[in-house]
């Protein structure tokens, strides 16, 4: 009898464990996805990618503005924000694609300075937003500061719904549209200044 009900006890117990499922915060997690399409390799290797964010996009926040309403407020929503600092999933992305992305990782290159500015949903009116990224991109050589080339890039992607859901979706797209845009200027700077290859893989 006692062994009947402990045995009931047990069954209980675990019934509670596995019965019951932890209820879900409400708060949705996004990243990027999977790395998009393969680098276009311009000419140019690049050997080390680093991308430093603004003060402002040093938190995990999905961030998003009004821009017809309070375009001086920044406002972040509250159910939706990114598994980790937007610099970081962009970042992840730029060296999966471009630095791992090379015909030949193991070659000496140049080094692509980034700093992210702005990575925001904007609402030009209740029904219509996009995703606004603003880098700016340094080509450094191997060795030293002085930079080769440099460039600012601004990328306006629509997003498919006006809520958080279609702002990440244009914020990947945005980052895909980045990256041409990073080959199409690398192969520019190679054709326009061919001694910026030589520069690239000399060590000082």
């Amino acid at each position: 009898m006692r062994r009947s009900i402990l045995a009931a006890i047990l069954v209980l117990g675990l019934t509670g464990c596995f019965g019951n499922p932890p209820r879900s915060s409400g708060m949705a997690l996004h990243d990027l996805g999977p790395a998009g399409g393969p680098w276009a390799y311009p000419g140019v290797a690049i050997a080390v990618l680093d991308l430093q964010p603004a003060a402002w996009l040093a938190s995990p926040a999905q961030l998003y503005r009004l821009a017809y309403a309070d375009p001086l407020r920044r406002h972040a929503y509250t159910e939706s924000r990114w598994v980790a600092p937007p610099a970081e999933l962009i970042e992840g992305q730029l060296q999966r694609r471009i630095v791992y992305g090379q015909p030949d990782m193991a070659a000496r290159g140049c080094r692509l300075a980034l700093t992210l500015d702005e990575f925001e949903q904007r609402f030009d009116s209740a029904q219509a937003s996009k995703t606004m990224l603003e880098v700016r991109a340094r080509l450094l050589p191997a060795r030293g500061e002085t930079p080769l080339a440099r460039r600012a890039f601004t990328v306006e992607q629509p997003a498919p719904t006006a809520d958080a859901h279609g702002g990440v979706e244009a914020a990947r797209a945005a980052v895909d549209t980045l990256v041409v845009q990073l080959s199409q200027w690398l192969g520019e700077v190679a054709r326009s200044h061919p001694p910026t290859i030589t520069q690239c893989k000399e060590a000082s």
